[in-house]
């Protein structure tokens, strides 16, 4: 019996050896590369020195002492305190994914500043705590209503999350657009800026970030009671509910806190427990340790790249969550590998849904849309407001109004065409009704390419950035399906694969952004679809090509009606799989590459179209095609329209008002999931 006993110690379960060295090693290239700009001016004694105190006539003392230590300390401290948050997140969850950045805490608290900056600034001279935490609760709030039904699974909480961060931040970017003398600071202070020029934010933030950890850490052993379910943590005690809503309070107050004083600093909370857990964290207090410690290593680092970046790209400002949201894709894409638990997820149940159309006429409902596209023309062309009133311009005059109001019109139109046949494409080739260019990643990865051309200043013209944009289209889909195989083409692991492609491109975006300028606005405005910028050449073209692909689709009519049968039962049937697949994919990525060109990366009107063909009772592939192709032209004739006239004399990209509805869209449906 004592024999026993004594090799319990030695089966229990250990630290791993390669954690502590792991972290040891980011902090010392973190602090290396931190302080290697100033060694030839310090010794590292004095740089250590300079953290409580500084020599008056020696002037890199000075700038050390209130800037550099100041900028390492916040650092040091948000990330430690961002990664706590992080691993209480996906303890409460049990959810390797969650973190405030992607349940849209982060977003939400961006999000109050900016209604607090416009409407009621005198609440930010107040506490800025106060809008930052409302907005956090607003987002967190938002998610869990839209998933509590479905028991909060894993991807379906961070589809709800990452979508409702897409959603505020296009709000944002409407106000910037509309106030944009007000907020242009704020959009630059939005992406995560840590630069210092004193010790005062660090000591405000400071006690504030430790009663939250304190208080995090008072729920320990509550928390870790839900690792054994609620039922078994209830029975042992523990009030389930109140202690995930009171640990989702205190990390809604840890993210809105930093977000309020420094922006969002996007992925650290994701990225900091993914490591430590990847690394050998294995019981609850270790992954609260070592993601603690994990966090702080990470921004330091992220925020020394940032800082080396601004430097060598002669003065432009580099933000810090640029470089920490480069780091959260390849984070979701380690982190998505693990993921097991499908249950929920839309799209994914194959069983039939709540309601099945009543199958109508093609010639019906596709008469009904073109009478609505003809009356949406002729509207748009006729009644507009003008300096004084509103006018009625005579059809005698259209020549005169086509130059101004009829390329852009056009130009909307033959967008929403290319992604409802292209969503189709995807839902029907994916097997997922929730697919769409925009959550595949496919609009993410035509856009990376128009960032990248941006960067570099190159002129190739529309053909160039069509080609450009197809490739790029291409290779994030084809991406998406080398990493799903192993699920075999699972639609959540291509959503949330795609998702984390969609980051890169939003990173670009923020470094475009932050630099400021004329490139910056000319991006800004393409990135929401600002269609007033396409000429009438251009609208001929995309014209000739909607067309020329609109006839290919009907070639593959039989491989998208085979394909949902599975590969073995269409293989069966004489199909090429691969070769079909191949197929789809290249057509899906043109006709996004050409749309995205156009309208943007991100307007859902290829998720919305598809569903509106069903709803209007088009099952078969050839009448869903056609349908959802004058659902899309007709949505974003409309769309184009109101941005020209709902703030007139400004106007809006008609992509971000499509990108507003068809937020609210895909959200909808995501809570009306399950209830069937």
């Amino acid at each position: 019996m004592f024999a026993d006993s004594t090799r319990v110690p030695a089966t229990a379960p250990s630290l791993p050896r390669r954690l502590p060295v792991a972290i040891a090693l980011l902090w010392l290239v973190a602090l290396a590369a931190s302080s290697l700009p100033w060694l030839g001016q310090m010794t590292p004694g004095e740089l250590f020195a300079a953290f409580w105190s500084y020599t008056e006539d020696h002037y890199p003392s000075v700038l050390v002492h209130y800037s550099w230590a100041p900028r390492v300390s916040i650092a040091v401290l948000i990330g430690c305190g961002l990664g706590l948050a992080g691993a209480v997140t996906q303890q409460i969850l049990g959810n390797p994914l969650a973190s405030p950045t992607t349940l849209g805490v982060e977003a939400g608290g961006q999000f109050g500043v900016t209604i607090a900056t416009l409407f009621v600034p005198g609440l930010l001279a107040f506490s800025p705590d106060l809008a930052a935490v409302a907005g956090g609760l607003l987002a967190i709030g938002l998610v869990i209503a839209l998933t509590w039904r479905l028991g909060f699974s894993p991807v379906t909480v961070i589809l709800a999350g990452l979508v409702i961060t897409f959603f505020l931040g296009a709000m944002n970017m409407a106000f910037l657009l509309l106030k944009g003398e007000w907020l242009g600071n704020l959009f630059i202070w939005g992406a995560g800026s840590l630069v210092q020029n004193n010790w005062g934010p660090f000591l405000e933030l400071l006690p504030r970030v430790l009663i939250l950890a304190i208080a995090m850490l008072m729920l320990m052993r509550p928390l870790a009671l839900l690792q054994l379910g609620q039922a078994s943590a209830s029975a042992l005690g523990a009030k389930v509910a109140l202690v995930r809503g009171g640990a989702l309070i205190l990390v809604v107050l840890m993210s809105s806190v930093v977000v309020s004083r420094v922006g969002v600093v996007a992925f650290v909370g994701l990225a900091a427990p993914v490591l430590a857990k990847l690394l050998g964290a294995r019981t609850l207090g270790e992954r609260l340790l070592w993601s603690t410690i994990t966090g702080g290593g990470l921004l330091l680092l992220a925020d020394t790249l940032a800082h080396w970046a601004t430097t060598l790209g002669n003065g432009s400002i580099v933000p810090t969550g640029t470089t920490t949201a480069l780091i959260g894709g390849p984070i979701i894409l380690m982190a998505l590998q693990g993921i097991r638990n499908t249950h929920h997820m839309p799209g994914a149940d194959s069983s039939p849904a709540g309601f099945m159309p009543t199958r109508k006429p093609t010639v019906l409902i596709a008469g009904i849309l073109m009478a609505l596209l003809v009356l949406t023309i002729a509207v748009s062309m006729a009644w507009s407001p003008g300096l004084s009133s509103w006018n009625w311009t005579p059809v005698s005059n259209w020549g005169d109004a086509w130059v101004w109001r009829g390329p852009r019109l056009l130009a909307a139109i033959l967008a929403g065409m290319a992604l409802g046949m292209a969503g189709t494409l995807i839902q029907r080739m994916t097997g997922n009704p929730m697919g769409s260019p925009e959550l595949l990643g496919i609009s993410g990865g035509a856009a990376l390419v128009m960032v990248v051309l941006v960067l570099t200043g190159l002129d190739i013209g529309r053909g160039g950035q069509l080609v450009g944009a197809t490739a790029g289209a291409a290779a994030a889909l084809g991406l998406l399906i080398l990493l799903a195989r192993r699920h075999r083409f699972a639609g959540n692991q291509l959503l949330l694969g795609g998702l984390a492609l969609y980051v890169f491109m939003d990173a670009g975006l923020r470094l475009v952004m932050a630099s400021g300028g004329t490139v910056a606005s000319r991006l800004l405005n393409w990135m929401y679809g600002s269609t007033w910028l396409v000429s009438e050449p251009e609208a001929i073209g995309l014209l000739a090509l909607v067309l020329g692909l609109g006839a290919l689709l009907s070639l593959v009519i039989r491989p998208l009606t085979l394909l949902p049968l599975g590969d073995s039962a269409a293989s069966s049937l004489g199909l090429p799989v691969a070769r079909a697949r191949l197929l789809l994919l290249l057509m899906a990525s043109v006709l996004t590459a050409a749309a995205t060109v156009v309208i943007g990366p991100l307007s859902f009107v290829g998720l919305i179209a598809p569903h509106l063909a069903r709803v209007l009772g088009q099952q078969t592939v050839g009448r869903q095609l056609v349908v959802a192709a004058l659902a899309g032209g007709l949505l974003l004739a409309i769309a184009d329209y109101l941005a020209r006239v709902v703030v007139f004399p400004n106007q809006l990209p008609s992509g971000l008002l499509a990108a507003l509805v068809g937020g609210l869209y895909f959200l909808w449906g995501l809570s009306r999931h399950g209830r069937h």
